[in-house]
């Protein structure tokens, strides 16, 4: 028998009621069979429901771990209740089920719920909260880029441009010398604030739509160039008003 508290990150149909369910707690990712929870009766339905942080019982069988019973925690109901806060719940879904390995799990944790909490709890913009979810499991990775200094020099000089090819800010300087365009000021302040924001502070700031777009757009470029990995869930964030 063993329990575990965690997020439902993925459920994948299996047999003709059962599921496998994927969920990551703070010290890893954990899938196992839930017999049943297809079925309209099932006591356990609810709480293998997507995102919903739930305590679960697991039981060692042959088929692996498996769901003895489940216990919802909290469901973020307002976030399923307003179409934005619902792009911004599948594109959180989607990083985290692409792009966070097993050993990074603890850590992501305190993001994923953290940024489930601004959503539902504070109703925070849910653009902000996106790029912030990403910026950390970039950071959580190791693939961050530089924001700090420039990435040419390593002077902290005025910054006037972002270069994700060449690793992250580049100031006025070596701009100059390398033809480097410019990078819009408010986007190169929105991508220092979120590349170096705590959880206490997510929620301090919200982030204009129009730099917060661009810099999604870019981000996505990013990831699909160092993890052949395109975010489709980007389309439904770039629909927001």
């Amino acid at each position: 028998m063993k329990e575990i508290t965690g997020i439902v990150i993925r459920v994948t149909p299996f047999r003709d009621n059962d599921a496998m369910v994927t969920v990551l707690s703070n010290d890893k990712i954990y899938s196992f069979l839930a017999r049943g929870v297809q079925k309209m009766k099932s006591k356990n339905a609810s709480s293998v429901n997507l995102y919903n942080k739930s305590r679960f019982t697991l039981s060692n069988t042959k088929d692996g771990l498996t769901l003895r019973s489940g216990e919802i925690l909290s469901s973020y109901e307002k976030v399923r209740t307003d179409l934005d806060m619902l792009a911004a719940l599948d594109f959180i879904g989607e990083v985290t089920n692409r792009l966070v390995i097993p050993e990074d799990a603890s850590q992501v944790y305190m993001w994923l719920e953290a940024c489930l909490f601004a959503l539902n709890d504070t109703w925070h913009d849910p653009m902000t909260v996106c790029l912030i979810y990403l910026a950390a499991v970039l950071r959580i990775n190791g693939s961050a880029p530089e924001v700090n200094e420039c990435v040419i020099c390593h002077e902290k000089k005025p910054i006037v441009a972002m270069n994700y090819n060449r690793g992250g800010f580049i100031c006025k300087d070596c701009a100059s010398s390398l033809n480097e365009p410019k990078t819009p000021v408010g986007e190169l302040k929105i991508l220092r604030y979120m590349f170096k924001v705590d959880i206490p502070h997510i929620t301090h700031a919200i982030f204009t739509l129009k730099e917060a777009k661009s810099i999604l757009n870019d981000l996505g470029k990013f990831v699909q160039k160092e993890y052949d990995v395109t975010l489709k869930s980007i389309q439904l964030l770039n629909k927001l008003n």
